[in-house]
């Protein structure tokens, strides 16, 4: 394993971090080295010894240098005059002069309106959201916390029930299973499908996923099942492509359950120890037959079956 940082000949230090870039970046954190000159960044590349991303980089990750010296870059506490609200005339101040108008304007609001008028509002950044409860609560002294995005009704479900199923709030598997020694593993089994729905991991690498590990896994023998209406290029390289119609996903999803149920394809130890309702959801899939969603989705009700055959039969599959 390389030292965290190394000298070069010439002085320059090569630097191993990581990166992680929200929203969306999968949280494994990019391995990256980083070449300072003179106290400068002048070059950015890839960590081929981080386990995960091995040297591979997104574009974000290689502009770094870009980002931390564009000239509009924002590094210092900015003002302007309430009078100049909407204009562009800010103007730097110190840290201890942003800290004390702050402190100001937040004890005169709370002296004359109280606490609960001060409403803290949060955008994504993931891990970052937890922290909002704590600013409102202890910082503030207010109960109005307002997360303005979608992660509270996409990944904090997510996460939960990966909690409550693997023991951990992680939403997305890297497809090594957490292993050190990952893919090599004795105890790893390579999965023999990945069924990707609707995505495009290759270019999103969204919440806890690094897309390119479907490829790592495609070199070992995995195969893929893509439910997309676009031909992408993982597509051309899946062994099943469900190109269902937009908007249907649903009549599709509950069709191959419909199958995995009524033919007795599921998990019934899993089904008992961890499901509630299920009799009822078999019911309700019952009413979305494979020539119903063919009608719906214009997938033929022949390919919903053999797919949700596969799914009901072969272990194991992942999910993406």
């Amino acid at each position: 394993m390389t030292d965290w940082k190394t000298v070069l000949e010439d002085g320059t230090e090569v630097v191993r971090t990581c990166a992680w870039s929200p929203p969306g970046c999968h949280p494994v954190g990019c391995g990256l080295r980083l070449f300072v000159k003179d106290g400068e960044l002048v070059k950015v590349e890839g960590d081929p010894e981080h386990p995960i991303t091995q040297g591979r980089l997104c574009p974000r990750c290689l502009a770094l240098k870009e980002y931390i010296y564009h000239p509009d870059r924002i590094i210092y506490p900015m003002m302007r005059e309430r009078k100049d609200r909407g204009l562009d005339r800010w103007q730097r101040v110190s840290w201890d002069e942003a800290w004390q108008a702050v402190k100001e304007n937040t004890d005169r609001i709370r002296a004359e309106y109280g606490s609960n008028s001060i409403v803290y509002f949060s955008g994504t950044g993931r891990r970052g959201i937890d922290y909002t409860f704590n600013m409102c609560t202890h910082a503030l002294g207010t109960a109005q916390n307002a997360y303005c995005q979608s992660g509270w009704s996409c990944y904090a479900p997510r996460g939960a029930i990966t909690m409550a199923t693997f023991g951990c709030g992680y939403p997305e598997v890297d497809w090594a299973g957490g292993y050190k020694d990952r893919y090599d593993n004795a105890n790893y089994r390579i999965p023999e499908y990945i069924l990707v729905w609707g995505k495009e991991p290759l270019k999103s690498n969204p919440d806890g996923f690094f897309g390119h590990s479907i490829i790592d896994m495609m070199k070992r023998g995995s195969k893929v099942i893509m439910v997309d209406p676009r031909m992408n290029w993982l597509a051309t390289r899946a062994e099943h492509v469900l190109r269902l119609r937009p908007g249907t996903d649903t009549a599709v999803a509950m069709a191959m359950l419909n199958v995995i149920i009524t033919e007795d394809l599921y998990d019934h130890d899993f089904v008992d120890c961890w499901c509630y309702g299920f009799d009822e959801f078999a019911e309700r899939v019952k009413t979305m037959s494979p020539e119903d969603a063919e009608a719906t989705s214009w997938v033929p009700a022949e390919q919903i079956r053999q797919i949700a055959r596969i799914l009901g039969t072969v272990k194991p599959w992942g999910l993406n």
